[in-house]
């Protein structure tokens, strides 16, 4: 079992540790998103997602244990909310009722 968990809700990112939660808002997931670069995606995510100092110091505690976290965010954040848009406007069509003349 990992220390953190990583779950993408409506565009945002929750980090979830022992019963602690860490909210990502989507604003910040969408800048992430932008930052291909991996020390650049590092610097935004403490300076500017983190967007308290509590919050920065929970999280850089959990990157002490969990030595994969950075890697399993940096992928969440590119992928999983590609295939979570995609998902949410399928499911956005199968809603609308067809017309029928």
């Amino acid at each position: 079992m990992q220390a953190v968990e990583l779950y993408a809700v409506q565009n945002s990112l929750i980090l979830r540790a022992r019963g602690v939660e860490l909210l990502v808002l989507p604003v910040h997931v969408d800048e992430l998103k932008k930052r291909q670069d991996t020390k650049e995606f590092a610097d935004y995510f403490l300076k500017r997602a983190m967007v308290n100092r509590a919050a920065r110091k929970l999280f850089e505690a959990w990157l002490r244990k969990d030595t994969t976290l950075w890697r399993r965010i940096y992928h969440s954040v590119m992928h999983d909310f590609e295939e979570g848009a995609g998902e949410d406007a399928a499911e956005a069509k199968a809603e609308v009722p067809e017309k029928t003349s």
